[in-house]
């Protein structure tokens, strides 16, 4: 739509004599209001050709947006109307400041820069007289706009009293610009005496929504951006188009943001990317296209765009992309998954973070087409031929049946895949059943869930893709056996580290225990030290760490298991906990195992009180935990 009734009366109101109305161009956030009227100001504007025999005025334009005082207003008019009047070589201005005169407010009137005050006039000069009265000297179009009503922080009975000022006293022409809908919601809010529909009634002669014009805006757009950009942005402008419309945004300021940072991103690519002509263009436009619809989803408050990239793939309805399907098909943009993963950007759009994304786009798949798997060419079933699906299947099948090498994430994917497959009965080699025990085997024989900490970050998006079948029972099932792998894998990894640290104390590292032991233990969810740490820990093979140890380290080993097992000595909140009272039988086993050992001690008094002063502590310990 481009708005061409609402410019032919516009042009009428402003050449018209004697009006006493003002005209709303009223629309929601981002409609195009502002860059409706300020391409219409640019027409209407004049050059400065003030001379010796009069002013010229342009239209004025003042945003209220954060104005909580009418004296701003009159300062921001002030801050406009000045710049006419003062223009060098007007000296014609000391005339027309003669007939506003009020007091004492002492202005330059320097006209002709030569360090005299032509005027020599003390004043208090009001420049907002000149719209409420004639003036010959005074000339061009006396048009004040009023934009942001809606932001301005003065009551909204108070600013269209102001502006009714203007209206019945002016020999100017007001138009005023707003999202009516949040001037009704204020006024009801604020409860006024005289509401809004009375101002509006008495104000506003006529009234037009402006429906955003996206071929104008687009092409405006675009000539605000680097020539290299501008070249990319002019050959994919119908996909621009075609993205834009089917939004339910139809907002060009998330437009406009969004191909602003479009720019940024195509500016940080590696240059070498551009030497493959043909292969850029495809990132390009691809990009491009995903971009818009990633930005426009999420800055009009789609948190659900994050599953995007599941549109096309899984037979999931949860999601509602379909309104973008057609234009991805008709423009013919490669899988998403294919250049980025969801997450990362929309950590660029929502942070500004770049470089996970950076990372993923210059290493995409158009670039390296041979580093993608038969596996991945398979998850994209729904798009391959059946030449390229009957060549693929028999090699996935092979990998994941008959082959160990894959990935605890390569079994979850191919694993989906196959039971996506069998929904669609699509592949009928094997049944979930067997898919199901052998992603089990898989991640029972795998050495890659060794050393893995936070398992929900490792499996999120991996390899760039959703898991095909992830909401069906069977995948779930599948899914817990690799928890459960791991959290057997966590286990067994944190026992060898405790034993570690426990067997192979010595004198220097005794007081590294307080630190060590407050180590994230993901098997648990928590501390280790809020675990029992020593349950399965040898006391026989402990004690002789302990007498390894110099008395000093001893003494230091008592404090800390004073320090653990009497927790209200250090936190007011602390208690004997399970954890605490699981290692009773350590505790009283490495106190017995001491006990011999103390009885063997000759000729060294010091060190017999030490282990004494140990076992001592170590009995009132066993009785705190084993009540």
């Amino acid at each position: 739509m481009d708005n061409k009734h609402i410019i032919e009366y516009l042009e009428y109101y402003i050449n018209s004599e004697n009006i006493n109305f003002a005209v709303l161009l009223k629309g929601g956030w981002g409609s195009g209001k502002t860059f409706f009227i300020k391409k219409l100001i640019e027409k209407w504007s004049t050059p400065n050709i003030a001379g010796d025999e009069f002013v010229a005025l342009n239209p004025i334009y003042i945003s209220l947006n954060g104005v909580s005082e009418k004296k701003e207003i009159i300062l921001k008019l002030k801050e406009r109307i000045n710049p006419f009047l003062y223009s060098k070589g007007v000296k014609v201005a000391s005339s027309i400041f003669k007939g506003f005169i009020k007091s004492t407010l002492k202005v330059d009137l320097d006209f002709d820069g030569d360090g005299k005050d032509d005027a020599a006039a003390n004043i208090n000069f009001d420049p907002i007289s000149i719209f409420k009265a004639d003036n010959d000297k005074i000339k061009g179009n006396r048009i004040i706009i009023f934009d942001d009503i809606e932001r301005c922080k003065i009551p909204v009975d108070e600013i269209y009293g102001f502006i009714n000022d203007f209206v019945e006293h002016s020999k100017c022409k007001i138009i005023l610009i707003s999202d009516e809908d949040k001037i009704i919601e204020r006024d009801l809010q604020e409860k006024n005496l005289a509401p809004y529909t009375a101002f509006k009634e008495k104000i506003i002669g006529q009234a037009f929504e402006i429906k955003p014009n996206s071929d104008e805006a687009v092409q405006y757009f675009i000539s605000l951006l680097k020539p290299e950009i501008q070249a990319v942005m002019e050959e994919n402008k119908a996909l621009i188009f075609s993205i834009f419309s089917v939004s339910k945004a139809k907002n060009l300021r998330v437009l406009q943001r969004a191909m602003f940072n479009y720019e940024r991103i195509l500016n940080l690519l590696e240059e070498d990317l551009k030497k493959d002509v043909d292969n850029y263009k495809l990132l390009t436009k691809s990009l491009l296209g995903y971009y818009m619809i990633f930005h426009i989803e999420y800055n009009t408050g789609n948190l659900d765009i994050e599953f995007f990239q599941q549109l096309f793939i899984g037979d999931e309805k949860k999601y509602d992309f379909q309104n973008y399907e057609e234009a991805i098909k008709s423009f013919n943009l490669i899988h998403s998954t294919k250049l980025f993963t969801a997450k990362n950007l929309l950590q660029f759009i929502s942070h500004g973070n770049y470089e996970a994304l950076l990372s993923e786009l210059n290493n995409c798949f158009i670039f390296h087409p041979d580093d993608e798997k038969d596996w991945e060419k398979l998850w994209y079933w729904k798009f391959l031929e059946d030449s390229t699906f009957n060549e693929i299947l028999p090699k996935v099948e092979k990998e994941f049946f008959a082959e160990t090498n894959l990935h605890f994430t390569e079994v979850l994917h191919i694993s989906s895949i196959f039971l996506n497959l069998i929904d669609n009965e699509l592949y009928s080699g094997s049944t979930k059943s067997n898919v199901i025990s052998r992603a089990k085997e898989l991640f029972a024989a795998s050495d890659d869930l060794k050393g893995v900490t936070d398992l929900h970050i490792i499996l999120r998006r991996s390899w760039r893709k959703y898991y095909a079948s992830e909401h069906t029972a069977e995948f779930q099932e599948i899914l817990k056996s690799l928890k459960d792998c791991t959290k057997l894998s966590q286990s067994q990894t944190t026992n060898n580290f405790v034993e570690a640290t426990l067997y192979g104390l010595n004198n220097e590292n005794v007081d590294e225990l307080y630190d060590i032991f407050k180590k994230y233990d993901w098997s648990t969810r928590t501390i280790l030290e809020r675990t029992s740490i020593f349950k399965n820990v040898s006391a026989e093979k402990f004690s002789e760490v302990v007498l390894s140890l110099d008395n000093k380290s001893i003494f230091d080993l008592n404090g800390y298991f004073n320090y653990r097992y009497i927790p209200e000595k250090n936190y007011t909140n602390e208690k004997i906990e399970d954890y605490h009272k699981s290692e009773f039988e350590f505790i009283n086993s490495l106190r017995n195992n001491l006990i011999e050992k103390h009885s063997k001690l000759e000729g060294e008094p010091i060190r017999a009180k030490t282990i004494k002063n140990l076992i001592e502590d170590l009995e009132k310990i066993s009785l705190r935990i084993n009540k």
